[in-house]
């Protein structure tokens, strides 16, 4: 009479475990980059919340504004509400132009750390100069 173990061995959990840490050193690094990739959205919309708010005040004061108060933010510059970029702003004979910096985790995003946007509505990021299009 044969005996019959029941359950799974020692080797077998191995071999499951050595298979989930491969999996996961593969796809994670593409997930983080994704994740990385969608937050970009949100520097884009601050910036163009804040050009929306200068084209505003420029047809109510003919003029427009480095100081970001002047648009209702609490600060000269902020941070987005979920604090991963800072948004700033320059004006310039020519008109303004609004910077995203990327803060925190967000600073990993190594291609895109810097979202620009101008009077003109000319987009460009740095240091890869598509960001905008993703």
């Amino acid at each position: 009479m044969k005996l019959r173990t029941q359950g799974i061995g020692l080797i077998e959990l191995l071999v499951v475990l050595a298979i989930m840490g491969i999996l996961a050193s593969v796809l994670l690094p593409g997930y983080q980059d994704h994740v990385l990739k969608g937050h970009r959205a949100e520097a884009m919309q601050a910036l163009l919340k804040v050009a929306g708010l200068q084209e505003m005040l420029l047809v109510d004061q003919h003029r427009y504004s480095a100081d970001l108060t002047e648009l209702g933010f609490a600060a000269k510059q902020f941070v987005t509400e979920s604090g991963r970029y800072k948004v700033s702003a320059v004006v310039t004979e020519q008109g303004y132009l609004l910077k995203a910096q990327a803060q925190q985790a967000q600073s990993e995003d190594k291609s895109c750390q810097v979202f620009l946007l101008n009077s003109y509505g000319q987009k460009s990021s740095e240091p890869d100069s598509a960001c905008w299009s993703y």
